[in-house]
């Protein structure tokens, strides 16, 4: 018996090394919280505070995003956006019902939200040369279709 738990214990172990392994070689994953003095925000919402946490999970990944705003009732918001690095993923809504990152090289990544298979916003995800900032910028969005929202810089500081 105690072999047969060690061989389950061994194989658990050979199962998760690839992704204990991805996530040491993945700089985007971690806890980042928006430097709102650093950002460039056009049309600020109200943004009190927002936090990003990118998790890798058994079925790929997940991204936590936590707002909270000066408006409205003052309640956090939480959004969880599961993720496959390459392909979309079912997304339950509202405004999407797929979303697909990919990374470019080993400091970008782009995240695509569709709907009904059309793209209704494309982000482009930088980081920086040493890791501890993440800037976000929108290339489209589909609500917003307003040019001036390109140049927005949403500016991230791992925590």
């Amino acid at each position: 018996m105690k072999t047969m738990l060690r061989m389950i214990v061994g194989a658990a172990a050979v199962l998760l090394m690839p992704v204990a392994a991805h996530a040491a070689d993945d700089p985007f994953l971690g806890v980042w919280h928006l430097n709102k003095a650093k950002s460039i925000i056009g049309k600020d919402p109200g943004v009190k505070s927002k936090e990003i946490v990118i998790a890798l999970t058994p079925d790929g990944g997940m991204i936590t995003e936590t707002v909270e705003t000066t408006t409205g009732n003052g309640e956090k918001q939480i959004a969880h956006l599961p993720f496959a690095y390459g392909k979309f993923v079912p997304q339950p809504g509202p405004g999407m019902d797929a979303f697909s990152v990919y990374k470019t090289d080993e400091h970008t990544m782009f995240w695509v939200a569709q709907l009904k298979g059309q793209t209704v916003a494309k982000l482009e995800v930088d980081l920086s040369p040493d890791g501890r900032q993440m800037t976000f910028r929108y290339l489209s969005k589909a609500s917003d279709p307003d040019p001036a929202l390109a140049r927005d810089r949403y500016v991230y500081e791992k925590q």
